[in-house]
């Protein structure tokens, strides 16, 4: 996916691991399923922008995907309206 480094053993969240790396592909169908439920109230594209912006700053941001907070992968997370940033510090979104 990315030349990153990966986290510190002990950075991980509690069930991820090196194979929660997922493919921009996997992340566009895995929303696409999530998209596809009527009632979904979804972030504009500023918004989602900006809290993407905001996860890549974060340090749980691992894998280019995924909150330790959470969990969650982001690029789908930040598209639902009503998510809020997990952070223990207060939401950085």
């Amino acid at each position: 996916m990315s030349n990153m480094s990966a986290p510190s053993q002990s950075s991980f969240c509690k069930c991820c691991t090196a194979t929660v790396h997922i493919s921009e592909e996997e992340v566009r169908q895995l929303f696409g399923s999530v998209a596809r439920i009527r009632s979904l109230n979804l972030a504009t594209e500023e918004e989602y922008g900006r809290r993407m912006q905001a996860c890549r700053a974060c340090e749980a941001f691992q894998f280019g995907t995924t909150c330790r907070w959470c969990g969650c992968l982001m690029e789908i997370k930040a598209k639902l309206q009503a998510s809020t940033c997990p952070s223990p510090a207060g939401s950085r979104w």
